[in-house]
């Protein structure tokens, strides 16, 4: 399968084949193999011409890659994320970073803004109840309220979009 790496302000597109605690990994102008053997969930032996590395790969912020105790910092891209890329869909983040949606079931106690209001970063939204304890959600970005779907009393589920800016 064809991934891309991207580390070190470079760039390389590579496959990948894994075998049998074997690991290939060629290039257009290099291949490479790994013999590979999992010591422990996230923690690799990796043998590759006779030199040994202990790989470490933890799935908390953003996938981050040790080798023998030293961070890698690296963005591997698979083939849906090469060909979203592709389609000019490589900052839909940026785009949704507007969106605000609840990160909890909760009650709706208060809303700051109504629709046209200009908000900064971190300016509070809204509150919403949870459990008893009332938490504070602020505006991820600046811009203009464009939508608000909800109102003060409602309750909402998890993941609910409440607040649109642009």
């Amino acid at each position: 399968m064809r991934y891309e790496i991207i580390g070190g302000g470079k760039s390389v597109e590579v496959d990948f084949l894994a075998e049998d605690g074997k690991l290939e990994i060629s290039t257009d102008k290099r291949r490479a193999s790994f013999d590979i053997v999992s010591v422990q969930p996230g923690v690799y032996s990796v043998l590759m011409d006779n030199r040994s590395f202990v790989v470490g790969v933890g799935t908390r912020n953003g996938q981050k890659l040790n080798v023998n105790g030293t961070p890698v910092s690296l963005e591997l891209l698979d083939a849906v994320h090469l060909h979203l890329r592709d389609l000019g869909w490589e900052s839909m983040e940026e785009s949704r970073a507007g969106l605000v949606n609840t990160q909890i079931p909760g009650l709706i106690t208060r809303i700051f803004h109504v629709r046209g209001d200009e908000v900064s970063e971190g300016e509070p939204l809204f509150l919403i109840e949870a459990m008893k304890m009332e938490n504070e959600i602020r505006a991820p970005i600046s811009g203009t309220i464009i939508k608000i779907s909800v109102q003060e009393g409602q309750t909402v589920d998890k993941g609910t979009t409440i607040v649109e800016i642009e």
